[in-house]
């Protein structure tokens, strides 16, 4: 999601909930519970040009969840953020999948995958070359973990593929 620079932290949730019709009380509510969850609460008066990439990284997913979607796709979410701030992404990610919420995430982070995937999909060169439940694909491949089936698939290391493939998954 681009984000608008001029607008404060508190002025883009504001700016997403009108464009989705929110009623002034709802938006309000919810940018606050977003601000406080992605810890933007201490930013909400900054210039989105000012924040951190983290920052904004936290700022954009708070955009994307303030109407009250019930998927998400999300494309690479955990690149270039600290710890911290990834952390509370997942915590938020797993609020969102635990009230019925699906997400589609794409990540070359093998690790990623298997902690916060259910099913996942392999693309390799354009190809959906396997897709599954994470348990239904390690079990066809001898309980190997995801970085172990992605080389019996491709045949390559991950690194040498790093361009060529995403991962899927429903987190």
């Amino acid at each position: 999601m681009s984000l608008l620079e001029r607008l404060t932290v508190s002025e883009t949730l504001t700016f997403v909930g009108k464009v989705h019709g929110l009623n002034p009380q709802t938006i309000e509510e919810r940018r606050g519970e977003l601000l406080e969850r992605m810890s933007l609460d201490d930013a909400s008066d900054a210039l989105v040009t000012d924040c951190s990439h983290g920052m904004r990284k936290k700022l954009a997913l708070a955009a994307a969840l303030l109407p009250g979607p019930e998927l998400l796709f999300l494309d690479e979410p955990f690149e270039g953020i600290d710890a911290v701030a990834s952390r509370e992404i997942k915590n938020l990610l797993s609020v969102f999948v635990h009230r019925g919420g699906t997400i589609f995430l794409t990540s070359h982070i093998l690790e990623v995958v298997e902690r916060l995937c259910d099913h996942v999909g392999i693309i390799a060169a354009g190809k959906l070359i396997a897709q599954g439940g994470l348990a239904e694909l390690r079990h066809e491949h001898g309980d190997a973990d995801l970085e172990a089936i992605f080389l019996e698939l491709v045949g390559a290391p991950a690194a040498a593929m790093d361009r060529e493939i995403d991962w899927l998954g429903k987190a």
